[in-house]
């Protein structure tokens, strides 16, 4: 479990505690936000400060249970993380026993005694990913879940879990952080100081985005759209330079992992376009995201820059259907070939 500091969402943790401490703290919550606002920390976090030997609230770090919690061995905690497990899916076998699932489930574990301070806590990161049979499977633990039993379904497609799912939780609502919080979170890692204020721009409003668009390169694939939209229509050299940037790609297998590095890129080239096509219709670019990137094109027909953002997209669904990503990444650059001509026609 990591331990870090949680940055704008103090106040909800210290709600949770204080009714945790009054007893009146829900069994079931459900964590909703978009992607990347520190949910999942955030659950992480109110995990801690219920076990902390020092008493409900901002857990110390220090104590037995904190840094059991810490390195994920604390053993009243059961955590489903399908983002470190690879999952797809998590399928019914991860909440009740089946021949091909995992050795223990949740039923399994919220059935054994707690060993240390009373607390069994369950945390489900991106629960959207429960399967039907699997979320149905969990009605009953929602239902009668046992004294001093907490679940935590985090998630940012609230959309995708059921209607009894949701009856049977408290909605805990996240919300984006302004740009300043978001690069105070860029500062515990290892991002440059001249970069903070790009990746928050890009990442509006979660620090968990920008983190992740640091490790995997999107500065230097920014860079690239850069070049691809100023120096004319070079598909194959850009395409050359996609593949020799190195950055770190979850994934079990090379081709997964670059997989993950064509939509990357292509997800940054969409937003460039959608930006494009947001200040051609009188946004302010300083107002977007990747505007910068986008103010280069945006002189361009609306009608032009939707037909253009069109086949990025089918390139990007082709990497969702297991198709070559090195060639839908060029195809998607290929696709940038009447806003290139244009532009540098102009320029």
């Amino acid at each position: 479990m990591r331990f870090a500091e949680v940055v704008g969402h103090e106040h909800v943790l210290e709600g949770l505690w204080r009714s945790a401490r009054a007893q009146r703290l829900a069994h079931a919550l459900c964590f909703t936000g978009p992607e990347g606002v520190g949910k999942f920390l955030s659950a992480e976090r109110l995990t801690a400060g219920l076990l902390c030997a020092r008493g409900i609230g901002p857990p110390c770090g220090t104590c037995g249970p904190c840094k059991r919690a810490k390195i994920d061995s604390h053993p009243d905690v059961f955590v489903i993380d399908p983002t470190i497990e690879g999952l797809e899916s998590i399928s019914i076998g991860h909440v009740t026993p089946r021949a091909d699932g995992p050795k223990v489930t949740i039923g399994q574990f919220l059935s054994l005694r707690p060993m240390e301070n009373g607390w069994r806590i369950v945390l489900v990161r991106e629960s959207d990913r429960l399967v039907e049979e699997a979320q149905n499977a969990l009605l009953k633990t929602l239902e009668e879940p046992g004294e001093s039993t907490l679940l935590v379904l985090e998630t940012s497609r609230p959309d995708r879990l059921l209607a009894t799912i949701h009856s049977r939780c408290v909605r805990v609502p996240f919300g984006t952080l302004d740009a300043g919080l978001v690069e105070r979170v860029l500062a515990q890692s290892s991002v440059e100081p001249a970069q903070r204020q790009m990746l928050a721009r890009f990442a509006a409003g979660a620090p968990g985005i920008a983190v992740t668009l640091e490790e995997r390169g999107a500065l230097a694939m920014i860079e690239i759209v850069e070049r691809a939209l100023s120096v004319g229509p070079d598909p194959f050299a850009r395409t050359r330079e996609w593949s020799e940037i190195e950055a770190v790609f979850p994934g079990k297998t090379p081709a997964a992992q670059t997989r993950v590095k064509a939509r990357t890129f292509l997800d940054l080239l969409c937003f460039v376009l959608r930006d494009a096509v947001r200040a051609r219709a009188g946004i302010d670019v300083s107002e977007l995201a990747f505007g910068a990137t986008a103010a280069r094109i945006a002189h361009l027909p609306e009608a032009l820059l939707v037909h253009v953002l069109e086949g990025v997209l089918a390139a990007r669904q082709d990497v969702d259907m297991n198709l070559a990503p090195d060639a839908a990444v060029e195809r998607a650059l290929l696709a940038l070939d009447p806003l290139t001509r244009r532009t540098v026609s102009v320029t």
